[in-house]
């Protein structure tokens, strides 16, 4: 007999699961999205790739410009597939996109629409022109970015501040703004800058600052200072002056390892972590790894944070 209620039900039912289905396929290009991201910001190109290219067909301007950037850095060039995925995030307004095509008409649109007087728009338009009043406006406005890669150009170019205290004195004042703000390329370099790299305390603080912005060669660095690499014959760290933790230490670089894949000091590194688990008991090792997982659980994402669009060390 026919059930007016019943019939009901399953229409509903049927509904519901098509909605369950219909949010599935929806969620599939975000969670690509995150995934392809975080993988392209750790350098991981090779296992971004097909999650990146999920995210790009379905429209992410970010992933179809990073896709277009794995293509280049693979090929040493930019191909013409990168330029394909350059021009599809250009056609939505994505400045370095459109920087990276290079011809006329998209440099144009490029600088129309950096045009606006914010920190990113004035970095982008830098980026455009290289005028490093330009780059001074970004610095000013706020742009970690550009207080860093301004302190590398004064590096670099001598003649843009004669006077060498008063160069000195404006590259550390621009590193340590970017870097008290968590720009990790700044820490590296304060880290790494007299009169901190001979000041033991102060630099272990500036590298466990870097490590807990899950930089992924701060991590390493901070594993291997912790297990005692930097250790001399007497045991003591001539680089930071770190007490010994190997369960730490093994448990930083082995969450490394398990992250990465194409990170230039794997090899080594996974060498390094054999010769230091020769030392530990197997409850050690245990408890290493299980402090390698809560670090994963508290921590943003590993990275190599590189820089936006410059290749400026």
């Amino acid at each position: 007999m026919y059930s007016h209620v019943s019939a009901l039900t399953i229409l509903f039912n049927l509904f519901d699961t098509l909605s369950a289905l219909a949010t599935q396929v929806n969620d599939q290009p975000k969670e690509a999205i995150t995934k392809g991201l975080a993988l392209y910001n750790l350098g991981e190109f090779i296992q971004a790739k097909p999650y990146l290219t999920v995210a790009a067909v379905a429209g992410d301007r970010a992933s179809q410009y990073a896709l277009g950037e794995v293509t280049r850095r693979q090929a040493g060039s930019i191909t013409d597939e990168a330029k394909d995925w350059y021009r599809l995030a250009g056609a939505q307004n994505h400045v370095y996109a459109l920087m990276r095509l290079g011809d006329e008409a998209s440099l144009k649109k490029a600088k129309e629409l950096a045009q606006a007087n914010a920190a990113q728009a004035m970095l982008e338009l830098y980026e455009l022109d290289q005028n490093i009043e330009t780059l001074k406006k970004a610095a000013d406005a706020g742009s970690l970015e550009g207080q860093y890669i301004l302190a590398a150009k004064y590096d670099q170019d001598k003649t843009l501040i004669t006077d060498t205290e008063q160069r000195r004195s404006t590259i550390d004042a621009l590193l340590k703004k970017a870097a008290d703000a968590g720009f990790s390329k700044a820490v590296h370099w304060n880290t790494n800058r007299a009169p901190i790299n001979q000041d033991f305390p102060l630099r272990r603080q500036w590298l466990e600052k870097r490590a807990q912005l899950n930089d992924v060669n701060g991590v390493l660095n901070y594993g291997f200072g912790l297990s005692g690499f930097y250790q001399d014959e007497s045991g003591v760290d001539v680089e930071y002056g770190f007490t010994r933790d190997l369960v730490k230490g093994y448990g930083l670089i082995w969450l490394v390892l398990e992250t990465t894949s194409e990170l230039s000091r794997h090899d080594s590194a996974r060498e390094y972590l054999g010769e230091i688990a020769e030392e530990m008991t197997p409850d050690q090792i245990i408890a290493a790894k299980a402090f390698a997982q809560q670090w994963k659980t508290t921590h943003p994402p590993m990275s190599e944070f590189r820089l936006a669009y410059s290749d400026i060390d």
